[in-house]
């Protein structure tokens, strides 16, 4: 049974013009895709809504769930935003003996663009889908990925 995910959130708003407020990013929560056994190995998913799902030969141990990151988000209120996540397979997780698995894909919600509300405040999520080789090696696994807002 591998003891896993944790993923570290990095944020950054892209600099945008003088006149507006600046749009600022604060990570609240890690994704995370908690406990599950690799078998003949397959995918683990944590939605932007926090569902945990599993594919091909993973098991998901209900001892330890997942969840998705959190971001607050903070700027002119009303402001359009446009969400940049990183690329398919370009973050990896890595325990401590150096074994890996890559994260194969990024979503978010809102997803690709948003809207701050009227107090110009908003909640972002983000999950992500976790590629699971067979015989995966047992242990926690870590990585850090980036976020980039901008204004639309």
């Amino acid at each position: 049974m591998l003891r896993c995910c944790r993923i570290a959130v990095l944020a950054a708003a892209l600099p945008q013009a003088a006149a507006q407020q600046a749009l600022s990013v604060t990570p609240v929560a890690p994704l995370a895709f908690g406990r599950f056994a690799a078998g003949t190995g397959g995918q683990v998913t944590i939605s932007a809504g926090g569902v945990r799902t599993a594919s091909g030969g993973v098991v998901l141990l209900s001892s330890a769930g997942g969840s998705p990151a959190q971001f607050s988000l903070a700027g002119e209120p009303h402001a359009a935003y446009s969400i940049g996540l990183p690329a398919d397979g370009s973050v990896v997780l890595t325990n401590a003996a150096g074994h890996t698995m890559p994260v194969q894909s990024f979503f978010s919600s809102p997803s690709g663009s948003g809207q701050l509300g009227p107090g110009g405040t908003q909640t972002m999520s983000v999950g992500a889908s976790l590629g699971v080789a067979a015989g995966q090696r047992v242990g926690n696994y870590s990585g850090s990925f980036q976020v980039f807002l901008n204004y639309n």
